[in-house]
């Protein structure tokens, strides 16, 4: 049953593999402070990256948790079986100026921040890759109960980052 205090926690691990000790520490500090908060606490599996995608590794995920008593709320939810409502997301991005096609690739991209190459249309001779979000000069200020205010510029400090990869992930 969900509750009602509007508290919403999450673990969505990838099933690559086994649950691993690092998984099952945020695993379960998102629990506890779910809990702590009355809150409900979901899951959500990772599984839009096929091929790095482990057959059995979800099952498997599922049942350890359970088995280690974190119980979740409501059923699982299975990134891949809401790729349609991605592919709609990503349409109203574009339709809103909020997104653009790129056509760079990694090697085309040297570390740090997109540079912002096919931001105002591909160059000639290429072809769209991937869609980008245009940051531009968005910020974004978070309070970590822990790490107190964190601030951050996404134009200058992430730069437009990939939200449909060119292997047709949505990231």
């Amino acid at each position: 049953m969900f509750a009602s205090a509007g508290y919403r926690g999450r673990f969505a691990p990838s099933p690559t593999g086994p649950l691993h000790f690092g998984s099952l520490i945020a695993a379960l500090g998102s629990y506890l402070d779910a809990r702590a908060h009355g809150g409900e606490w979901l899951l959500r599996i990772e599984d839009l990256d096929r091929p790095r995608c482990v057959h059995g590794a979800a099952d498997a995920i599922l049942r350890e948790l359970d088995r280690l008593g974190l119980h979740w709320d409501g059923p699982p939810v299975y990134q891949s079986t809401r790729r349609e409502l991605y592919r709609a997301s990503l349409r109203q991005l574009a339709d809103r100026g909020f997104s653009f096609p790129c056509a760079c690739s990694r090697r085309d991209l040297h570390a740090g921040v997109y540079p912002g190459t096919c931001r105002d249309g591909i160059p000639t001779g290429r072809r769209a890759r991937s869609q980008r979000v245009r940051t531009g000069g968005a910020s974004l200020t978070i309070h970590d109960r822990v790490q107190g205010v964190i601030h951050q510029d996404l134009g200058s400090e992430v730069g437009d980052f990939v939200v449909d990869r060119a292997d047709g992930v949505v990231a």
